[in-house]
């Protein structure tokens, strides 16, 4: 289902902070389509691999939170937004788990720039993944090496503009060539209806 694609790639972009690679997505999709309410599960195993972990794991509640201002939103945090986030963690309203789909959830919810970056982040991370389709680009996309250059492309984006130049074909097939090594094994570029 379309629903759980998008789910699932905003799963992979606040959990990662960048695109799914295509096995994962199929398979955590075919997971949702089997039960919706495995999303929980999801969110839990995400929360507690390593990759997250890289990202988040051994910081102060105060850093992890101005960490996901700047891994989500392209910012530094404000005072008042950190204090409170900060808050729910130390007072173990949120967990360490749930503090990223909180934040971008409040973010979406007011409608404001950062809403705005993340739906662009989100809007590439779709895209990217729908351009790792040849089987050198997907084999060469698992691993860190690749997650950290399809991340930069995916933290370039601080607004609209940047989203917009972010989302181009040829701009998404550069940086997918830079992780195969080549340009062999990227098509053609894409284009988006």
């Amino acid at each position: 289902m379309a629903d759980n694609v998008s789910e699932i790639q905003k799963l992979y972009v606040e959990y990662f902070g960048r695109p799914a690679d295509p096995e994962g997505l199929n398979f955590w999709v075919s997971a949702m389509n089997q039960d919706p309410n495995v999303i929980t599960q999801i969110q839990h195993d995400f929360a507690t691999s390593a990759e997250y972990q890289a990202n988040y794991g051994g910081r102060s509640n105060h850093d992890v939170v101005e960490a996901v201002y700047h891994n989500m939103f392209g910012r530094e945090g404000d005072a008042e937004g950190v204090k409170f986030w900060t808050d729910a963690l130390d007072n173990h309203i949120l967990s360490i788990e749930h503090v990223v789909s909180e934040m971008v959830k409040a973010a979406q919810t007011a409608q404001n720039a950062d809403s705005i970056v993340f739906n662009g982040r989100l809007a590439v991370a779709v895209e990217y993944t729908n351009h790792l389709d040849t089987a050198a680009e997907i084999s060469a996309y698992m691993g860190p090496k690749a997650f950290d250059i399809s991340s930069g492309l995916i933290n370039s984006i601080v607004d609209l503009a940047s989203a917009a130049m972010a989302r181009d074909p040829g701009v998404i097939d550069a940086n997918i060539a830079q992780i195969v090594g080549s340009a062999q094994g990227v098509e053609a570029p894409h284009f988006v209806a």
